[in-house]
């Protein structure tokens, strides 16, 4: 049942905080206002942004992410993985089935490209660079189907979306 609010002192009676608000620079890349942080977009086309493309921890690093810089994808060279705070600052937990705002899932049918979609497959394990404080062999992961974070052995395989900047240094 709902209980309300209002007048009551309650968590919930106050719902402050910056409104999630986010840009598709239109070359494959999203920033969120709030944060500064420009988010890689996913595709469904087969190549290194495919949503499907999964990943050990390692391999974010020395695959997923040296293959951005690399390329020097949408002009930069300093794509990296997230850590645990940034990956869950992209969650929406008004949404479900995908947990993101709709600009990180839009128009995503097979082929699209990052220019002209934003696939965000519905997943519990997407990898965060934190690593578990007393298990080294464990990183965080958050979990877009419904917000969740956990921890995941790094052997095993996940997805990644890269970011890059921020407010300090973007």
């Amino acid at each position: 049942s709902v209980v309300m609010c209002a007048g009551t002192d309650h968590d919930g009676e106050i719902q402050a905080g910056a409104t999630l608000s986010y840009v598709d620079n239109g070359d494959g890349t999203i920033t969120d206002l709030n944060t500064g942080l420009m988010w890689e977009k996913k595709s469904d086309d087969g190549t290194i942004h495919d949503q499907d493309a999964d990943y050990t921890w390692d391999n974010t690093f020395t695959v997923h992410v040296a293959t951005l810089n690399s390329s020097t994808f949408a002009g930069h060279t300093d794509w990296r993985v997230p850590n645990r705070k940034e990956l869950e600052s992209i969650l929406d937990l008004e949404t479900f089935n995908p947990s993101v705002d709709p600009v990180f899932n839009t128009g995503c049918e097979p082929a699209c490209t990052v220019t002209t979609c934003s696939c965000t497959l519905p997943s519990l394990v997407y990898w965060s660079s934190t690593s578990f404080a007393s298990l080294p062999l464990i990183a965080w992961t958050v979990g877009f189907i419904n917000g969740s974070v956990a921890g995941n052995s790094k052997s095993s395989n996940g997805f990644v979306r890269a970011v890059r900047g921020g407010l300090e240094g973007s």
